[in-house]
């Protein structure tokens, strides 16, 4: 018998080698965008269209960070799941905040104000879907953003009145989203137009068990593309209005903004702090909120000053506007 050759061993085929190269460069392609746009949130770069929009879903960036990570270590990526799982890390970071709880408010404590804002899309939302929401949840204090004078008429037929007998307002006479409103239970005094550069953020004080708190009504300019200067313009006149003012304060409304925008964050400084991320209750997406899909991104916010406290804050479902309202009670003088 003759002796059989010894089997040579095979090199590893090549539909093994270049799916091992299409991942690679899958996942690296992935990683491209995700990396950018951390990049771009963390040196606060975000002034400019479309970097502007984009930062808005840096939530949904960790997410798609998350995803890389597991597939790179899944395919065994070792130099790419290094890469993303220090992105992961990063964003980690900026979202943990938002779901550690804060102080709270102690049941029965005195000093509170229960608040809500929505934005009514130009004046098409459901008025009385408004003033019931006021009632049910025991609002105090509303802000209204994009009111035309026929949402004012309509709120007051539903009964808006009743409920919060005191208004502060001011409505665009041709810019159907530049009006805004402020509705009180208890009387609002030196009423102010506000600074803006084409929207009114009208601004009011208001009484709470004997502090006197300036409330105002947010909505700066949408960062559109061509007019990014006048939302950067309307966030940093609003920042520097309420900075110089010793009073305490809310703002409250669209802003136009999310935490992730550095001039968000800058109109925050070390003085105002986010009632969402006080709260630690979750991101609270609120736009779009007519789609068939959930909202993607957070415009809508209640601002409060250093030392207040916050509870119960959460959105509120309004049919027939693209904002989801957004409700909190604030302790004014802890």
């Amino acid at each position: 018998m003759s002796a059989r050759a010894p089997t040579e061993e095979r090199p590893p085929s090549r539909v093994r080698r270049a799916g091992a190269v299409v991942w690679t460069v899958v996942l690296s392609l992935c990683l491209v965008p995700v990396g950018a746009l951390t990049l771009v949130r963390a040196l606060g770069f975000d002034g400019v269209s479309p970097l502007v929009q984009l930062v808005s879903v840096t939530p949904w960036v960790a997410l798609a960070a998350l995803l890389v990570l597991l597939l790179s270590l899944s395919r065994r990526r070792w130099v790419l799941s290094a890469v993303a799982g220090l992105m992961v890390v990063v964003h980690a970071v900026w979202l943990l905040p938002f779901f550690v709880p804060g102080p709270g408010i102690e049941a029965g404590a005195d000093g509170t104000l229960r608040v809500m804002a929505v934005n009514v899309l130009y004046g098409r939302a459901d008025a009385r879907a408004v003033v019931e929401a006021v009632r049910e949840e025991k609002v105090e204090l509303l802000s209204v953003v994009e009111l035309s004078d026929e949402f004012e008429a309509a709120l007051v037929e539903a009964g808006i009145e009743e409920a919060l007998p005191y208004a502060w307002t001011r409505v665009h006479p041709t810019e159907g989203a530049a009006g805004s409103g402020l509705w009180s239970a208890t009387p609002l005094t030196d009423g102010r137009d506000g600074v803006a550069s084409r929207f009114h953020q009208p601004s009011a004080v208001v009484g709470v068990d004997g502090t006197s708190v300036r409330v105002t009504a947010v909505h700066p300019h949408p960062p559109t593309p061509g007019a990014v200067d006048l939302w950067t313009d309307d966030l940093a006149l609003l920042r520097d209005e309420a900075h110089t003012d010793p009073m305490p304060q809310i703002l409250l409304g669209d802003f136009n903004a999310s935490y992730d925008h550095a001039a968000f964050r800058d109109l925050l400084g070390d003085r105002f702090a986010d009632a969402t991320r006080l709260a630690g209750d979750g991101v609270n997406l609120s736009w779009p909120a007519d789609r068939r899909y959930p909202p993607l991104v957070d415009l809508d916010h209640v601002v409060v000053d250093e030392g207040m406290r916050v509870d119960d804050v959460g959105p509120v479902t309004i049919p027939g506007t693209d904002h989801l309202a957004i409700l909190a009670t604030v302790q004014v003088r802890p």
